[in-house]
């Protein structure tokens, strides 16, 4: 059976053309979120353009913000992804391709990707650190989902009562601390010629003292996110992804409890979720 899985995050829209679990071809686009829904589109389709072939029989969508499932519509999104919220993404991509299609969150779709990995889990939490901070957790078996589908959106947990004001209305979220936009700007304030969070990370590992100071900031409100997630759900396990992640070894100095573990998938994660999407 071919599918498409693909991942609509707030910096990339990385998809992927399965034949059962083999991987047949990926392509991937610039997600253009802040220039709204029209551009956001556009690019979806230009993945999906050189993905879809005779044979595709399910497409599915991982994308940030809160999805309703059952309809494919984008309940909320933060200007992330400007201009999201209330778009019917299945109906737009069934319209143009004429095949079945499901839409999900974009942490929930990483969750299911790496629970391959975890045939007889029962309660987990997958947390992604990318444009921003997602979050998704299997409790008893069953994916939080909540009234309005915003059930743990870790990200957007306050960890700081009077700090940093959210795109989503709120202040003090774990997004702004922990994304890799957070930490690229915190970076960046301290270390002006700064590239990229890779960069940072280099700085760190090499004894930059104004790099150590922003990374061990950044150890520490992920451990109050670690132990409140833990306080709240208390999953088996942690997983941990999203490109902020691919610094395994400077993180697992701030997190070494085994319960924390690795995204297996990496950034792929989202797609491979949305490709699985038609088990559900």
């Amino acid at each position: 059976m071919l599918t498409c899985g693909v991942d609509i995050g707030g910096t990339t829209i990385k998809g992927v053309l399965f034949s059962g679990a083999t991987v047949v071809k990926e392509a991937s686009r610039p997600t253009r979120g802040r220039e709204g829904r029209e551009a956001i589109l556009a690019q979806l389709f230009a993945v999906l353009d050189e993905l879809v072939c005779d044979g595709v029989a399910f497409i599915g969508i991982s994308s940030a913000g809160n999805i309703d499932p059952y309809t494919g519509v984008c309940m909320y999104a933060t200007d992330n992804l400007k201009g999201w919220t209330g778009m019917p993404i299945v109906d737009y991509t069934v319209a143009r391709y004429q095949i079945e299609t499901r839409a999900d969150n974009d942490a929930v779709c990483a969750l299911l990707g790496e629970l391959s990995n975890y045939p007889h889990a029962r309660d987990m939490t997958m947390l992604t650190f990318g444009t921003g901070v997602g979050g998704a957790s299997l409790c008893n078996g069953e994916i939080l989902r909540g009234e309005r589908f915003d059930a743990a959106r870790w990200g957007h947990i306050c960890l700081h009562p009077d700090g940093l004001p959210c795109n989503c209305g709120k202040v003090g979220c774990a997004e702004q601390y922990l994304s890799a936009t957070a930490l690229f700007r915190d970076g960046k304030a301290k270390i002006p010629d700064l590239k990229s969070c890779k960069q940072l990370f280099e700085l760190f590992a090499a004894g930059d003292r104004a790099a150590i100071e922003v990374v061990e900031a950044f150890g520490k409100n992920l451990r109050v996110l670690l132990d409140t997630v833990r306080t709240i759900v208390a999953p088996e396990a942690i997983i941990l992804g999203g490109g902020v992640m691919q610094s395994q070894a400077i993180i697992r100095a701030f997190v070494p409890e085994t319960d924390v573990v690795f995204a297996a998938l990496g950034e792929r994660a989202g797609a491979y979720g949305a490709g699985r999407l038609y088990e559900a």
